[in-house]
């Protein structure tokens, strides 16, 4: 199992009042240990954002020094990463679709990554190029 984990399913995990905040911790603990978790360094720019906006600059702080400890392996967007990130970009005009959502997309897509980990509804209707299971949403 290789598990791309969002920027939202990280929220909810690091911020209690989240409304996902309980289920995010019960997915994430469940499957930590079943296969190989990943993210992106756009993911994480956009939740220490995120967080900072919503929790404050001490949570985003907290999670950015407890990053490292997580074993979750980084995958840095790439100029061919951000290319496809950009052809997804352009042909879905969707309200609210990120173009880090873009670069999630063209990461799981490029290392055939086969579970997503996100409340975001676009993980679900996106047409990835592989079978992806949606945890979460």
């Amino acid at each position: 199992m290789k598990i791309f984990v969002d920027t939202c399913a990280f929220c909810a995990i690091s911020v209690p009042g989240d409304s996902h905040n309980a289920r995010a911790k019960e997915i994430f603990f469940q499957v930590k240990d079943q296969g190989h978790v990943f993210t992106s360094n756009f993911v994480l720019d956009e939740l220490y954002t995120l967080l900072n906006a919503r929790s404050g600059h001490r949570q985003a702080v907290l999670f950015m020094d407890t990053f490292a400890k997580t074993g979750i392996t980084l995958l840095k967007v790439t100029d061919a990463i951000e290319s496809d990130a950009a052809m997804i970009f352009r042909k879905h005009d969707t309200p609210r679709l990120s173009y880090t959502d873009c670069t999630s997309f063209a990461l799981i897509n490029a290392h055939r990554l086969d579970h997503a980990f996100s409340f975001d509804s676009h993980f679900s209707f996106f047409s990835f190029d592989h079978s992806v299971k949606i945890l979460g949403a």
